[in-house]
Protein backbone atom coordinates (compact mmCIF):
# COMPACT_ATOMS: atom_id res chain seq x y z
CA UNK A 1 0.00 0.00 0.00
CA UNK A 2 1.43 3.62 -1.33
CA UNK A 3 2.26 6.06 1.67
CA UNK A 4 1.00 9.58 1.74
CA UNK A 5 1.88 11.94 3.72
CA UNK A 6 -0.40 14.76 5.53
CA UNK A 7 -0.46 18.09 6.87
CA UNK A 8 -2.60 20.47 8.47
CA UNK A 9 -3.42 23.05 5.41
CA UNK A 10 -4.72 19.87 3.94
CA UNK A 11 -7.69 20.20 6.10
CA UNK A 12 -7.35 23.65 5.88
CA UNK A 13 -8.60 23.77 2.33
CA UNK A 14 -12.36 24.95 2.68
CA UNK A 15 -12.15 27.31 5.70
CA UNK A 16 -9.60 28.99 3.92
CA UNK A 17 -11.39 28.95 0.61
CA UNK A 18 -14.41 30.50 3.03
CA UNK A 19 -12.26 33.07 4.32
CA UNK A 20 -11.01 34.05 1.08
CA UNK A 21 -14.54 34.62 -0.57
CA UNK A 22 -15.39 36.84 2.97
CA UNK A 23 -12.54 38.80 1.87
CA UNK A 24 -11.44 38.23 6.03
CA UNK A 25 -8.32 36.52 6.94
CA UNK A 26 -7.86 37.12 10.77
CA UNK A 27 -5.59 34.46 11.16
CA UNK A 28 -1.66 36.45 10.38
CA UNK A 29 1.36 35.86 11.89
CA UNK A 30 4.75 35.76 11.22
CA UNK A 31 5.27 31.91 11.58
CA UNK A 32 2.09 30.79 10.82
CA UNK A 33 1.61 28.98 7.23
CA UNK A 34 -2.27 29.70 7.38
CA UNK A 35 -2.14 33.67 7.15
CA UNK A 36 -2.00 35.50 4.39
CA UNK A 37 -0.20 34.41 0.94
CA UNK A 38 -0.47 37.98 -0.65
CA UNK A 39 -0.20 40.81 1.54
CA UNK A 40 -0.19 43.38 -0.88
CA UNK A 41 -4.36 42.45 -0.93
CA UNK A 42 -4.96 42.65 3.08
CA UNK A 43 -5.82 46.18 2.55
CA UNK A 44 -8.22 46.05 -0.29
CA UNK A 45 -9.39 42.87 1.59
CA UNK A 46 -10.03 45.21 4.70
CA UNK A 47 -12.07 47.78 2.55
CA UNK A 48 -14.58 44.99 1.00
CA UNK A 49 -14.99 43.61 4.28
CA UNK A 50 -15.98 47.07 5.99
CA UNK A 51 -17.94 48.11 2.80
CA UNK A 52 -20.08 44.47 3.18
CA UNK A 53 -20.32 45.03 7.12
CA UNK A 54 -21.78 48.74 6.75
CA UNK A 55 -23.95 47.59 4.49
CA UNK A 56 -25.05 44.56 6.20
CA UNK A 57 -26.26 47.27 9.10
CA UNK A 58 -28.61 49.30 6.87
CA UNK A 59 -30.05 46.60 5.41
CA UNK A 60 -30.60 44.99 8.74
CA UNK A 61 -31.74 48.83 9.78
CA UNK A 62 -33.88 48.99 6.25
CA UNK A 63 -35.85 45.41 7.54
CA UNK A 64 -36.78 47.11 11.12
CA UNK A 65 -37.99 50.38 9.53
CA UNK A 66 -40.73 48.30 7.04
CA UNK A 67 -42.26 47.39 9.85
CA UNK A 68 -43.71 50.88 11.31
CA UNK A 69 -42.67 53.10 8.35
CA UNK A 70 -45.56 53.87 5.88
CA UNK A 71 -44.63 52.79 2.58
CA UNK A 72 -46.78 54.32 -0.33
CA UNK A 73 -46.15 51.63 -2.85
CA UNK A 74 -48.17 49.19 -4.12
CA UNK A 75 -46.76 46.31 -2.17
CA UNK A 76 -48.45 48.75 1.10
CA UNK A 77 -50.99 47.26 -0.48
CA UNK A 78 -50.50 43.67 -0.33
CA UNK A 79 -48.11 44.04 3.01
CA UNK A 80 -50.03 45.74 5.60
CA UNK A 81 -48.94 46.40 9.20
CA UNK A 82 -50.04 42.83 10.53
CA UNK A 83 -48.62 39.70 12.29
CA UNK A 84 -48.18 38.15 8.90
CA UNK A 85 -45.53 41.27 8.05
CA UNK A 86 -43.77 41.34 11.38
CA UNK A 87 -42.92 37.28 11.19
CA UNK A 88 -41.57 37.82 7.72
CA UNK A 89 -39.27 40.54 9.26
CA UNK A 90 -38.33 38.95 12.31
CA UNK A 91 -37.50 35.75 9.38
CA UNK A 92 -35.33 37.40 7.86
CA UNK A 93 -33.74 39.36 10.94
CA UNK A 94 -32.77 35.99 12.33
CA UNK A 95 -31.06 35.31 8.93
CA UNK A 96 -29.01 38.11 9.23
CA UNK A 97 -28.47 38.02 13.14
CA UNK A 98 -27.07 34.36 12.91
CA UNK A 99 -24.66 35.86 10.28
CA UNK A 100 -23.50 39.13 12.78
CA UNK A 101 -22.72 37.15 15.24
CA UNK A 102 -20.79 34.37 13.45
CA UNK A 103 -18.80 37.45 12.01
CA UNK A 104 -18.57 38.92 15.63
CA UNK A 105 -16.91 35.72 16.84
CA UNK A 106 -14.41 35.55 14.26
CA UNK A 107 -13.16 39.06 14.64
CA UNK A 108 -13.14 39.24 18.52
CA UNK A 109 -11.66 35.89 19.02
CA UNK A 110 -9.26 36.32 15.90
CA UNK A 111 -6.21 35.74 18.59
CA UNK A 112 -7.54 32.69 20.40
CA UNK A 113 -8.22 30.79 17.19
CA UNK A 114 -4.66 31.65 15.84
CA UNK A 115 -3.55 29.90 18.92
CA UNK A 116 -5.54 27.15 18.62
CA UNK A 117 -4.46 26.93 15.17
CA UNK A 118 -0.66 26.75 16.11
CA UNK A 119 -1.19 23.97 18.76
CA UNK A 120 -2.93 21.99 16.24
CA UNK A 121 -0.33 22.29 14.25
CA UNK A 122 2.42 21.48 16.59
CA UNK A 123 0.23 18.54 17.63
CA UNK A 124 -0.74 16.99 14.06
CA UNK A 125 1.65 13.96 13.30
CA UNK A 126 5.14 15.21 11.53
CA UNK A 127 5.39 13.26 7.93
CA UNK A 128 8.57 11.37 9.55
CA UNK A 129 6.35 10.56 12.22
CA UNK A 130 3.39 8.67 9.85
CA UNK A 131 5.88 7.07 7.60
CA UNK A 132 7.32 5.28 11.01
CA UNK A 133 3.53 4.35 12.23
CA UNK A 134 2.72 3.01 9.11
CA UNK A 135 5.87 0.76 8.75
CA UNK A 136 5.14 -0.27 12.21
CA UNK A 137 1.87 -1.06 12.00
CA UNK A 138 2.90 -2.91 8.66
CA UNK A 139 5.67 -5.35 10.41
CA UNK A 140 3.36 -6.20 13.67
CA UNK A 141 0.30 -5.85 11.86
CA UNK A 142 -2.47 -7.95 14.51
CA UNK A 143 0.29 -8.11 17.10
CA UNK A 144 -0.20 -6.32 20.94
CA UNK A 145 2.45 -3.85 21.53
CA UNK A 146 1.67 -2.15 18.04
CA UNK A 147 1.47 1.56 17.65
CA UNK A 148 -1.85 3.18 17.14
CA UNK A 149 -3.33 4.51 14.18
CA UNK A 150 -3.61 8.07 12.67
CA UNK A 151 -6.82 7.84 10.42
CA UNK A 152 -5.42 10.48 8.57
CA UNK A 153 -7.14 9.69 4.93
CA UNK A 154 -10.52 8.69 6.34
CA UNK A 155 -10.75 11.98 8.56
CA UNK A 156 -9.57 14.19 5.71
CA UNK A 157 -11.97 12.58 2.98
CA UNK A 158 -14.57 12.99 5.72
CA UNK A 159 -14.40 16.36 6.48
CA UNK A 160 -13.98 17.73 2.85
CA UNK A 161 -16.83 15.87 2.27
CA UNK A 162 -18.55 16.90 4.68
CA UNK A 163 -17.10 21.06 4.19
CA UNK A 164 -17.75 20.48 0.37
CA UNK A 165 -21.25 19.68 1.04
CA UNK A 166 -22.14 22.76 3.04
CA UNK A 167 -20.25 25.23 1.06
CA UNK A 168 -22.48 23.98 -2.14
CA UNK A 169 -25.78 23.85 -0.49
CA UNK A 170 -26.11 27.20 1.55
CA UNK A 171 -24.80 28.42 -1.94
CA UNK A 172 -27.34 27.35 -3.78
CA UNK A 173 -29.80 28.75 -0.91
CA UNK A 174 -28.26 31.87 -1.70
CA UNK A 175 -28.87 31.69 -5.50
CA UNK A 176 -32.06 30.07 -5.20
CA UNK A 177 -33.07 32.62 -2.17
CA UNK A 178 -32.02 35.60 -5.08
CA UNK A 179 -33.26 34.38 -8.29
CA UNK A 180 -36.93 34.19 -7.36
CA UNK A 181 -37.77 38.09 -7.37
CA UNK A 182 -36.23 38.23 -11.39
CA UNK A 183 -37.92 35.16 -12.03
CA UNK A 184 -41.12 37.08 -10.80
CA UNK A 185 -40.19 40.33 -12.22
CA UNK A 186 -39.32 38.35 -15.70
CA UNK A 187 -42.77 36.25 -15.32
CA UNK A 188 -44.39 39.58 -15.31
CA UNK A 189 -42.57 41.29 -18.23
CA UNK A 190 -43.10 38.25 -20.58
CA UNK A 191 -47.10 37.71 -19.44
CA UNK A 192 -47.37 41.08 -20.44
CA UNK A 193 -49.17 42.46 -17.04
CA UNK A 194 -50.74 45.74 -16.97
CA UNK A 195 -49.06 46.59 -13.51
CA UNK A 196 -45.88 45.42 -13.17
CA UNK A 197 -45.00 45.53 -9.58
CA UNK A 198 -41.21 45.66 -8.28
CA UNK A 199 -40.54 43.70 -5.19
CA UNK A 200 -37.27 42.85 -3.97
CA UNK A 201 -36.18 39.83 -1.76
CA UNK A 202 -37.69 40.96 1.99
CA UNK A 203 -40.04 44.13 3.42
CA UNK A 204 -37.64 46.46 3.31
CA UNK A 205 -38.14 50.65 3.57
CA UNK A 206 -35.12 52.61 1.59
CA UNK A 207 -35.78 56.03 0.98
CA UNK A 208 -35.31 56.16 -2.77
CA UNK A 209 -38.35 53.39 -2.08
CA UNK A 210 -40.74 55.19 -0.49
CA UNK A 211 -42.21 58.69 -2.90
CA UNK A 212 -44.12 57.44 -5.56
CA UNK A 213 -46.95 55.20 -6.28
CA UNK A 214 -45.48 52.45 -8.48
CA UNK A 215 -41.63 51.73 -7.44
CA UNK A 216 -38.88 52.50 -10.48
CA UNK A 217 -36.77 49.53 -11.83
CA UNK A 218 -33.50 51.57 -10.94
CA UNK A 219 -34.91 51.80 -6.93
CA UNK A 220 -35.75 47.83 -7.37
CA UNK A 221 -32.23 47.14 -8.56
CA UNK A 222 -30.68 49.32 -5.73
CA UNK A 223 -32.83 47.44 -3.40
CA UNK A 224 -32.11 44.08 -4.88
CA UNK A 225 -28.25 44.44 -4.79
CA UNK A 226 -28.39 46.59 -1.08
CA UNK A 227 -29.97 43.01 -0.03
CA UNK A 228 -28.04 40.36 -2.36
CA UNK A 229 -25.18 42.09 -0.44
CA UNK A 230 -25.84 42.06 2.67
CA UNK A 231 -27.02 38.16 1.82
CA UNK A 232 -23.43 37.46 0.73
CA UNK A 233 -21.65 39.05 3.74
CA UNK A 234 -23.68 36.95 6.06
CA UNK A 235 -23.85 33.45 3.88
CA UNK A 236 -20.00 33.80 3.75
CA UNK A 237 -19.34 34.18 7.40
CA UNK A 238 -21.44 31.36 8.07
CA UNK A 239 -20.15 29.48 6.08
CA UNK A 240 -16.56 30.52 7.33
CA UNK A 241 -17.70 29.67 11.34
CA UNK A 242 -19.19 26.51 10.28
CA UNK A 243 -15.89 25.20 8.37
CA UNK A 244 -13.94 26.20 10.98
CA UNK A 245 -16.07 24.30 13.65
CA UNK A 246 -15.90 21.26 11.61
CA UNK A 247 -12.27 21.98 11.01
CA UNK A 248 -11.61 21.54 14.50
CA UNK A 249 -14.07 19.22 15.69
CA UNK A 250 -12.14 17.09 12.92
CA UNK A 251 -8.95 17.06 14.43
CA UNK A 252 -10.27 16.57 17.68
CA UNK A 253 -12.12 13.00 16.48
CA UNK A 254 -8.94 12.31 14.66
CA UNK A 255 -6.94 13.06 17.56
CA UNK A 256 -9.35 10.80 19.95
CA UNK A 257 -9.39 8.28 17.81
CA UNK A 258 -5.75 7.70 17.50
CA UNK A 259 -5.38 7.76 21.84
CA UNK A 260 -7.89 5.17 21.75
CA UNK A 261 -6.29 2.81 18.88
CA UNK A 262 -3.11 3.44 21.21
CA UNK A 263 -4.70 2.76 24.24
CA UNK A 264 -5.73 -0.75 23.24
CA UNK A 265 -2.76 -1.34 21.22
CA UNK A 266 -1.04 -0.58 24.03
CA UNK A 267 1.13 -4.13 25.92
CA UNK A 268 1.10 -3.28 29.56
CA UNK A 269 4.11 -6.42 29.64
CA UNK A 270 6.77 -4.00 27.74
CA UNK A 271 9.30 -2.60 29.80
CA UNK A 272 8.65 1.00 28.54
CA UNK A 273 4.69 0.52 29.41
CA UNK A 274 4.30 2.89 32.22
CA UNK A 275 6.25 5.33 30.38
CA UNK A 276 4.08 5.48 26.90
CA UNK A 277 1.21 5.17 29.56
CA UNK A 278 2.19 8.17 31.18
CA UNK A 279 3.11 10.03 27.62
CA UNK A 280 -0.54 8.87 26.33
CA UNK A 281 -2.47 10.82 29.82
CA UNK A 282 -0.48 13.80 28.69
CA UNK A 283 -1.49 13.49 25.39
CA UNK A 284 -4.99 13.11 26.49
CA UNK A 285 -5.06 16.31 28.70
CA UNK A 286 -3.62 18.57 25.95
CA UNK A 287 -6.69 17.39 24.03
CA UNK A 288 -8.85 17.82 26.63
CA UNK A 289 -7.27 21.16 26.85
CA UNK A 290 -7.39 22.35 23.26
CA UNK A 291 -11.64 21.38 23.42
CA UNK A 292 -11.99 23.91 25.88
CA UNK A 293 -10.61 26.67 24.23
CA UNK A 294 -12.31 25.56 20.87
CA UNK A 295 -15.45 25.66 23.14
CA UNK A 296 -14.77 28.81 24.94
CA UNK A 297 -13.86 30.39 21.39
CA UNK A 298 -17.52 29.28 19.99
CA UNK A 299 -19.51 29.54 23.36
CA UNK A 300 -21.37 32.76 22.28
CA UNK A 301 -22.01 31.15 18.57
CA UNK A 302 -23.40 27.65 20.24
CA UNK A 303 -25.85 29.68 22.44
CA UNK A 304 -26.99 31.95 19.64
CA UNK A 305 -27.21 29.06 17.43
CA UNK A 306 -29.52 26.67 19.55
CA UNK A 307 -31.58 30.23 20.11
CA UNK A 308 -31.43 31.84 16.44
CA UNK A 309 -32.28 28.31 15.23
CA UNK A 310 -35.08 27.45 17.26
CA UNK A 311 -36.97 30.75 16.51
CA UNK A 312 -36.14 30.60 12.88
CA UNK A 313 -36.88 27.40 12.09
CA UNK A 314 -40.86 28.48 13.47
CA UNK A 315 -41.28 32.03 11.54
CA UNK A 316 -39.81 30.35 8.71
CA UNK A 317 -42.63 27.71 9.00
CA UNK A 318 -44.97 30.31 9.64
CA UNK A 319 -43.46 33.33 6.51
CA UNK A 320 -44.44 30.43 4.21
CA UNK A 321 -47.75 29.27 5.67
CA UNK A 322 -49.93 32.67 5.92
CA UNK A 323 -47.79 35.40 3.54
CA UNK A 324 -48.19 34.30 -0.17
CA UNK A 325 -47.09 32.09 -2.35
CA UNK A 326 -44.22 33.54 -3.60
CA UNK A 327 -42.72 33.96 0.26
CA UNK A 328 -43.37 30.94 0.85
CA UNK A 329 -41.40 29.51 -2.37
CA UNK A 330 -38.41 32.43 -1.34
CA UNK A 331 -38.16 31.10 2.35
CA UNK A 332 -37.99 27.15 2.14
CA UNK A 333 -34.70 28.22 1.02
CA UNK A 334 -34.15 29.75 4.45
CA UNK A 335 -36.68 27.08 6.57
CA UNK A 336 -33.93 24.22 5.04
CA UNK A 337 -30.95 26.08 5.51
CA UNK A 338 -32.25 26.52 9.24
CA UNK A 339 -33.03 23.03 9.56
CA UNK A 340 -29.44 21.74 7.96
CA UNK A 341 -27.26 24.79 10.08
CA UNK A 342 -28.97 23.36 13.14
CA UNK A 343 -27.98 19.45 12.55
CA UNK A 344 -24.47 20.15 11.24
CA UNK A 345 -23.42 21.82 14.69
CA UNK A 346 -25.80 19.20 16.84
CA UNK A 347 -24.18 16.45 14.61
CA UNK A 348 -20.49 17.42 15.35
CA UNK A 349 -20.82 17.55 19.01
CA UNK A 350 -22.15 14.42 18.87
CA UNK A 351 -19.74 12.81 17.33
CA UNK A 352 -17.32 14.45 19.78
CA UNK A 353 -19.42 12.49 22.21
CA UNK A 354 -19.51 9.20 21.30
CA UNK A 355 -15.67 9.24 20.08
CA UNK A 356 -14.58 10.19 23.43
CA UNK A 357 -17.00 7.37 25.05
CA UNK A 358 -14.60 4.90 23.49
CA UNK A 359 -11.29 5.60 25.13
CA UNK A 360 -12.80 4.23 28.01
CA UNK A 361 -13.83 0.69 26.57
CA UNK A 362 -10.58 0.50 25.17
CA UNK A 363 -8.42 0.60 28.10
CA UNK A 364 -10.34 -1.71 29.70
CA UNK A 365 -10.12 -4.34 27.13
CA UNK A 366 -6.29 -3.99 26.50
CA UNK A 367 -3.44 -6.73 28.76
CA UNK A 368 -3.64 -3.75 31.48
CA UNK A 369 -3.78 -6.97 34.06
CA UNK A 370 -0.25 -8.16 33.26
CA UNK A 371 1.30 -4.40 34.18
CA UNK A 372 3.01 -3.20 36.94
CA UNK A 373 1.26 -1.82 40.06
CA UNK A 374 2.07 1.52 39.35
CA UNK A 375 0.53 0.80 35.75
CA UNK A 376 -2.57 -0.92 37.13
CA UNK A 377 -3.36 2.16 39.89
CA UNK A 378 -3.01 5.29 36.95
CA UNK A 379 -5.30 3.11 34.44
CA UNK A 380 -7.59 2.58 37.19
CA UNK A 381 -7.68 6.60 37.67
CA UNK A 382 -7.97 7.31 34.24
CA UNK A 383 -11.28 5.07 33.30
CA UNK A 384 -12.41 6.86 35.87
CA UNK A 385 -11.67 10.05 34.36
CA UNK A 386 -12.25 8.98 31.39
CA UNK A 387 -15.89 7.62 32.06
CA UNK A 388 -17.21 11.32 31.18
CA UNK A 389 -17.63 11.99 27.57
CA UNK A 390 -15.89 15.32 26.27
CA UNK A 391 -18.60 17.53 25.10
CA UNK A 392 -19.22 20.69 24.06
CA UNK A 393 -21.49 23.05 26.07
CA UNK A 394 -23.03 26.07 25.36
CA UNK A 395 -22.07 28.26 28.36
CA UNK A 396 -22.47 24.90 30.50
CA UNK A 397 -26.43 25.00 29.63
CA UNK A 398 -26.31 22.24 27.34
CA UNK A 399 -24.45 19.84 24.63
CA UNK A 400 -24.12 20.00 21.59
CA UNK A 401 -25.91 16.49 20.26
CA UNK A 402 -28.69 14.99 18.39
CA UNK A 403 -30.83 14.99 21.17
CA UNK A 404 -30.40 18.69 21.72
CA UNK A 405 -31.11 18.97 18.08
CA UNK A 406 -34.32 16.93 18.86
CA UNK A 407 -35.31 19.49 21.43
CA UNK A 408 -34.54 22.05 19.02
CA UNK A 409 -37.10 21.02 16.50
CA UNK A 410 -39.97 20.40 19.10
CA UNK A 411 -39.52 23.36 20.68
CA UNK A 412 -39.54 25.24 17.11
CA UNK A 413 -43.09 23.41 16.46
CA UNK A 414 -44.25 24.24 19.54
CA UNK A 415 -43.64 28.13 18.83
CA UNK A 416 -45.04 27.42 15.55
CA UNK A 417 -48.31 26.28 16.94
CA UNK A 418 -48.37 29.27 19.24
CA UNK A 419 -47.30 31.64 17.00
CA UNK A 420 -50.21 30.31 14.16
CA UNK A 421 -52.60 30.81 16.98
CA UNK A 422 -51.94 34.14 17.50
CA UNK A 423 -52.45 35.18 13.60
Amino acid sequence: MSFRAYDLKTFFEYPALAFKLACFEPFMCSGSQLGLRHRSWYRVQQVLYICGSITLVVNVSALVAGVFVPRATPEAELYSSSDSQVFEVLAVISYFCCGIYKMWTLFWRRHDILRVLEELKDLFPSVAKQRRIAELNESEKGQIGSVGIYRLRYYEEKSRASMRRLTRFIINCYIYYNSVPILQLCYAIVTHQEKIMYRAQANTWYPWHNHNDHSSFIGFMAAFLTQAIAEYVCIVFIVCSENLFCFFTTQMLMHFNYLSSALSALDASAPDALLQLKALISYHNQLLRLVVRINSIFNLTFTLDLIITTFAISLMGLTMVLVNLTSAVMFSAGFSFFLILGYLFCKNGDELIRETMKISPAIFYSNWYEGSYEYRRLIIFFIMRTKAPCEFQAYGYTSLSMETYMRILKLSYQLFTSFRAIE
